[in-house]
């Protein structure tokens, strides 16, 4: 085989494209598979700028809208995907999700957890905890997914933690 012929096959066998952003019936905008997705499947990685929790405060502090976007990572660091992020922020809350989120070298990425079919909304639990040492506000993380085990809000259940 030709060297460019193996570097399209390569080049097809990294190119995934799974998704696509649309419009949500969860909440506002939501990230949809173009095609079937494999369950185990490495979907997108969740990209952002990292950044200090005090970084975070300084700008709230200075009239900046609370960042729903957020991802946390061990050490006092966040991902704050609207500085140099990506479609995968877009990706909804869901108490019966379809994809979970591993860390890998300071990296987040969304893995599916069964199959996906073709236009299916991509949901991972977010799992939202106190953050900054403020109290948790019931009525500002409402769930919207639906789903018959709904537990009415983005918040972890007590005792459950984001996977590594």
């Amino acid at each position: 085989m030709k060297t460019t012929k193996i570097r399209k096959v390569i080049s097809r066998a990294l190119d995934r494209d799974f998704t696509r952003v649309g419009k949500s019936r969860i909440a506002g905008t939501g990230v949809f598979a173009k095609r079937k997705i494999p369950k185990g499947s490495r979907i997108i990685e969740y990209k952002g700028k990292r950044r200090t929790h005090e970084e975070i405060l300084l700008d709230q502090n200075n009239g900046a809208p609370q960042n729903v976007y957020l991802f946390g990572l061990d050490g006092g660091k966040v991902i704050d995907p609207t500085k140099r992020g990506n479609d995968a922020r877009f990706i909804n809350h869901s108490c019966e999700p379809n994809c979970e989120t591993y860390a890998f070298d300071e990296k987040i990425f969304v893995y599916a957890i069964r199959d996906i079919v073709r236009g299916e909304e991509l949901t991972f639990d977010y799992q939202l905890r106190s953050a900054f040492g403020i109290k948790n506000e019931p009525n500002k993380n409402i769930c919207n997914c639906g789903t018959p085990s709904c537990r009415g809000t983005m918040y972890a259940k007590k005792g459950k933690t984001r996977k590594k």
